[in-house]
């Protein structure tokens, strides 16, 4: 997000991180249609607005994954001796800019190219 609060950037990490389960790029992607924050605690239009920027940026964050896949990959073929899960040298995997007016710009002529 930049100073005025819009997102400008997407990015991943590693498993360390979020201390999450890590699931691997495909178990995700697949995971990614049913991804839907309705309820109204912390706060309903966040929740929301989570969920749209999922849904308009899918296409880069399915990008994203597999990057970060090929990423941690790569990593534990260099330190086969360290858990590149809990590896603290490795923490943002990559990082794309974003735009929703570029990105609303694009589905639009998409969409337009169908008709």
């Amino acid at each position: 997000m930049n100073d005025q609060g819009f997102p400008i950037a997407l990015f991943a990490v590693n498993r360390w991180v979020t201390g999450e389960t890590w699931y691997k790029a495909e178990d995700v992607i697949e995971m990614l249609p049913k991804f839907d924050i309705d309820h109204a605690y912390l706060s309903w239009p966040v929740n929301r607005w989570i969920t749209a920027m999922l849904q308009l940026f899918r296409p880069q964050i399915e990008g994203l994954l597999k990057h970060r896949d090929l990423m941690v990959q790569g990593w534990q073929a260099e330190y086969p001796d360290v858990d590149v899960y809990e590896d603290r040298r490795l923490e943002v995997t990559g990082e794309i800019p974003i735009s929703v007016e570029d990105q609303i710009e694009e589905l639009e002529a998409a969409l337009e190219a169908q008709t």
